[in-house]
């Protein structure tokens, strides 16, 4: 087997593919051979490489078993969730793939400049981070479509005849070959170094106050829910209250089920940046808005949700507006759905309509 040293930061999916292409092969060629009874692309190879399978690539390729687990989203997910991770949901703020087959719905993001400037291009880790939406050294917008065809980022999916990877596996397309890059913003640049720095150092500021990593994060999933909330809602309280704090409700797809880890980088974007405004105010500042929005505990935490501990106090400050449980309605077959039901239909419709076409 030729040499394939690891790349900074790569991810080791992307290296998997580029020691396909290194040998003259498809990448679904080389683990075919590596792991015969295992169909490894039409799982999330950053996710489910364990020392198992990764011990079988260590003498050919001669590099350490600690190299290879470095390459993969394990260790970060942990420090997000402090927990044992689930083998087949989502993992918190780890960008999903969405899966068929060996097809992708979306889940991995790049930089064209980085590309561009690689003397070798590869995927970053960082780059199925769902916490990143731009690139720290050029502050540009991560992309996570093809620039020519919108086909979401397979790699896997690549010919030997490509020869590299800055190439989309559907039209074939140089990804480096961008138009104007859209600058990422300062707030969600901000947010992003914030988690970056939760992972390095174990803990963070949340709100001014020092939180460690797995709280600060479920922190954020909190608010990023209070903004969809706020986004699909037209509860004046809650409205008011997010006025008051300076914060802007970000326009994002009205599937309340779609969790940050599905949205597109465009999204994400918008909802980093608000996310940011709520999450560097002082808690003191929080309780106070809260309070003079007139917002309820009900309007502020919904049905089933885990409120971090730091808003305990606040919370009991808040009017309870609970009301008894209600009698589940039937609904009339020969009446129209709720349009939130429609919308949420729709996307999946388009999910898998989008998968068939490629």
């Amino acid at each position: 087997m030729r040499s394939v040293p690891l790349l900074p930061d790569e991810i080791i999916s992307s290296w998997l593919v580029r020691a396909a292409l290194a040998q003259g092969c498809d990448p679904m060629v080389l683990t075919g051979e590596v792991w015969p009874k295992w169909r490894i692309w039409t799982r999330d190879a950053d996710r489910f490489l364990d020392d198992a399978p990764l011990n079988k690539l260590t003498a050919p390729a001669g590099i350490p078993l600690s190299s290879f687990r470095a390459a993969t989203l394990k260790s970060v997910a942990e420090r997000v969730s402090k927990g044992p991770l689930p083998d087949r949901a989502v993992w918190p703020w780890i960008l999903a793939l969405g899966a068929r087959n060996t097809k992708r719905r979306s889940g991995l993001q790049y930089c064209p400049d980085c590309l561009r400037d690689d003397r070798i291009p590869y995927y970053r880790l960082q780059w199925r981070l769902a916490w990143h939406v731009g690139c720290e050294h050029h502050h540009c917008s991560l992309l996570d479509r093809c620039p020519h065809c919108r086909a979401p980022l397979e790699p896997h999916r690549l010919h030997a005849e490509d020869g590299h990877m800055a190439v989309c596996a559907t039209c074939r397309g140089d990804l480096r070959d961008v138009g104007a890059i859209t600058p990422c913003s300062d707030d969600a640049m901000a947010f992003q170094d914030a988690g970056d720095e939760a992972i390095r150092h174990g803990s963070g500021q949340f709100m001014a106050h020092p939180t460690e990593t797995d709280a600060w994060f479920a922190g954020a999933s909190f608010l990023s829910a209070l903004l969809r909330r706020a986004n699909r809602s037209d509860a004046e309280a809650l409205h008011v209250f997010l006025e008051r704090m300076g914060v802007a409700v970000p326009e994002l797809p009205l599937n309340p089920g779609t969790g940050v880890e599905l949205l597109g980088t465009a999204e994400r974007h918008l909802l980093l940046g608000a996310l940011w405004k709520l999450m560097r105010t002082d808690l003191a500042d929080v309780s106070k808005y809260l309070q003079e929005s007139g917002i309820t505990r009900q309007g502020f935490v919904s049905k089933g949700e885990r409120m971090p501990d730091l808003f305990a106090e606040t919370f009991a400050q808040l009017p309870d507006n609970a009301r008894g449980p209600r009698k589940q309605a039937v609904r009339d077959p020969g009446q129209p759905r709720p349009r939130h039901e429609v919308m949420r239909m729709w996307r999946r419709l388009q999910r898998k309509l989008e998968m068939s076409q490629r």
